[in-house]
């Protein structure tokens, strides 16, 4: 009579192995909203005012079932997006941000107010909070 010491069973076999795989369109994806690569400093969360603080969680919130093909054709000062040259902007532009990479996007977090930042497949990493508009400029 021999007692189980509570084991956990692990199998080789293929069909018992959780498989991850690349979706093939991320585009058919929500967004989802990263301050990973948040910049210190003047544009920072910490330095928003806390009606800022809360529209943005807001806009996030708003954000949650739409899809990027669908933000891609909404009004870019409402939940959609605008592209925003990289030599436009006005503050020190991270190393990881690429000579390859001529553009980033900018959403309304608070009425006019941009994040702006990049997309990397279905993540929309925020590196500035535009507060006070003076991140790039705003003349379109």
């Amino acid at each position: 009579m021999g007692k189980s010491k509570g084991k956990l069973k692990t199998s080789n076999t293929k069909s018992d192995r959780l498989i991850l795989k690349e979706p093939e369109d991320y585009d058919k994806m929500v967004p989802l909203f990263s301050l990973e690569r948040l910049q210190s400093g003047n544009y920072c969360l910490s330095n928003l005012e806390k009606d800022d603080k809360a529209a943005f969680a807001d806009s996030i919130f708003k954000r949650k079932n739409v899809t990027w093909n669908q933000i891609q054709q909404m009004d870019r000062h409402g939940l959609g997006y605008e592209k925003i040259a990289v030599n436009s902007i006005k503050t020190s532009v991270p190393k990881f941000i690429t000579e390859e990479q001529s553009n980033l996007i900018a959403f309304r977090f608070h009425g006019l107010k941009p994040m702006v930042g990049y997309r990397s497949k279905n993540v929309f990493y925020v590196l500035w909070f535009d507060h006070d508009f003076t991140v790039y400029n705003h003349d379109n």
